[in-house]
């Protein structure tokens, strides 16, 4: 199993199941602490402390979330200092096309995913140029 320090991993996810699910998929990959918090909302208030510290932050991010989804999310961390070291992947149950491009629109999303994540994605998401020189 590889690990970095310098690799912050957050889920942000309010399906508990859902989210320990993509927990114990990554655990199997990586040895990183991995944060879970269940809305946008705490995902902030979490990287607002935390992100100094960090060299870049891979999130999976749900979009449809209580007290502040996921649209919201991108929104407001597009302007928080730290933004250029989030590494976004969207893990969604959205079906609609025009999510998927809409969320692309955004920089720091790098992926576009449908929920649960499947083992195959872990692969694809911990290769991504952003991710894999922190994990190798």
């Amino acid at each position: 199993m590889k690990t970095n320090r310098e690799l912050e991993i957050l889920i942000v996810e309010d399906d508990l199941i859902i989210s320990r699910l993509h927990k114990f998929s990554l655990k199997g990959a990586l040895k990183n602490d991995i944060k879970i918090v269940g809305n946008g909302r705490e995902a902030l208030s979490y990287l607002d402390e935390v992100a100094e510290e960090k060299q870049k932050i891979l999130v999976l991010l749900d979009l449809n979330m209580p007290v502040m989804n996921g649209w919201d999310f991108l929104e407001a961390c597009h302007t928080r200092p730290y933004a250029n070291q989030l590494v976004v992947m969207v893990v969604t149950s959205s079906l609609f096309r025009h999510d998927n491009k809409r969320a692309l629109d955004y920089p720091r999303v790098m992926g576009f995913y449908s929920k649960p994540l499947r083992k195959e994605h872990i692969p694809q998401i911990l290769e991504h140029p952003e991710v894999a020189p922190l994990i190798s």
